[in-house]
């Protein structure tokens, strides 16, 4: 049984219904509309890439092009409860707006003629093409939209049923491509509006306080800065130019939100935003992954550690019931953390001090889960949010006498760890 699924609210058809018809109805007018306006505009451009012309035109991915629709209506089926079903609704209609506004200040159309196949898809690129002229293109508000729902998907499948669901949510985001309906830059914007949206309409349940440091925000965004001069040489730039902005954004704000991680995952638009950083982080952080021993217990029953693997984390899971405390804010849980044992998520910046409110949950929630579960405290590398976090559990539970005794003595089983801030 999943513990970390929430309970189903009664007598929410209602809700879910006019909710429904409210975000699909605001899809139908603002895309409508702009799709028609921009047909009537003189000189409308085109933005692609020569090298796209290559990319082959695939006929059956019109049906999980299609597919979108059937995920759209059910997200609202999904929710477990009425907060869960404002938040969808807000970021659905929200994300229909602003791209509505970016097909209207910079109208695009496709660069080439798109086919019209025979056979058994005909039906559909026929229904297709009676309702989506060649405009609307960047952001692809089908990528948009597919990033948003994922979030309620992703949060309330578990097991096979979640994996087969993220294979087609990958093959729906293909599709735009080999359907012909969108160009490249369509694509990477979509993701990109897709990350704004959830980033401007957060879920409560996963705000933190800000925490901002002004130093790497400046570091981040000198990087940034570079690679934004170094795209006018080569496109390509502009992909680690926007990673590295949206981290300095992070944490000249001190908002871990803004990373884009909910329910233990980060979003697809959160990823794609984010990849070249992650990549690169990742490898520099490797030899700090493989440490071993991954965790360390300082209390009977309480331990803090680094992200864990899925075999690590299932061997962790063998000693009994287990309550799970994630720190971070750039990386994915496990999935069996997530799925097996009582999870939850507290997004911190890395690096910096979380503020005394955070500090305050994290201990709350060990002082809970403590006499009924064996507690996980982790970070990505767990040398500094949960070393910190313990340090002051260890004070608050009377393991320590003040915070400096405490942060001896995690340094003496684990010297590796970095809490001077």
């Amino acid at each position: 049984m999943n513990l970390n699924l929430p309970p189903r609210e009664p007598g929410l058809l209602w809700a879910r219904l006019w909710r429904l018809a409210l975000a699909g109805g605001m899809f139908v007018l603002v895309y409508g509309f702009c799709n028609r306006f921009t047909s009537t505009r003189p000189n409308v451009g085109t933005w692609f890439w020569e090298w796209e012309r290559h990319i082959p035109f695939v006929r059956e991915m019109v049906v999980p092009y299609w597919s979108l629709d059937l995920f759209f209506i059910g997200s609202f089926f999904l929710c477990s409860n009425k907060a869960e079903l404002n938040l969808v609704t807000k970021r659905l209609v929200a994300v229909v707006v602003a791209s509505g506004l970016c097909f209207l200040l910079f109208p695009l159309k496709m660069g080439f003629p798109r086919p019209v196949p025979t056979g058994w898809t005909a039906p559909l690129f026929h229904a297709l093409y009676a309702n989506d002229m060649p405009y609307n293109l960047a952001p692809s508000l089908h990528i948009s939209l597919r990033s948003l729902v994922w979030f309620v998907y992703g949060a309330h499948l578990t097991g096979l049923t979640r994996k087969i669901t993220k294979v087609w949510f990958m093959l729906i985001s293909l599709s735009t491509l080999l359907v012909w309906q969108h160009h490249v830059i369509d694509v990477a914007t979509g993701f990109m509006m897709g990350w704004l949206i959830a980033a401007l309409i957060p879920d409560p349940r996963f705000k933190t306080g800000p925490t901002p440091s002004p130093k790497l925000a400046f570091r981040y965004g000198i990087g940034a800065l570079a690679c934004a001069a170094l795209a006018f040489l080569w496109f390509g730039f502009a992909w680690p130019a926007l990673s590295l902005g949206i981290v300095s954004l992070a944490y000249a704000t001190g908002l871990a939100r803004v990373l884009g991680k909910e329910n233990g995952t980060l979003s697809p638009a959160a990823e794609w935003c984010l990849m070249p950083v992650l990549l690169v982080t990742r490898l520099y952080q490797r030899r700090w992954l493989r440490r071993e021993p991954a965790w360390c217990e300082m209390a009977p029953g309480v331990m803090f550690g680094r992200r864990l693997t899925g075999r690590e984390a299932e061997g962790l899971l063998t000693g009994g019931p287990l309550a799970v405390l994630d720190l971070t804010a750039e990386s994915t849980a496990a999935t069996v953390l997530r799925e097996q044992a009582l999870y939850r998520s507290l997004p911190l910046l890395d690096l910096v001090k979380p503020a005394d409110e955070e500090i305050a949950k994290a201990i709350a929630f060990i002082r809970e889960q403590q006499p009924q579960r064996r507690v996980y405290v982790h970070c990505q590398l767990g040398l500094q949010r949960s070393a910190l976090i313990l340090a002051h559990w260890l004070v608050e539970s009377g393991g320590a006498g003040d915070l400096e005794r405490a942060k001896a003595m995690i340094c003496t089983r684990v010297p590796e760890a970095v809490l001077s801030r």
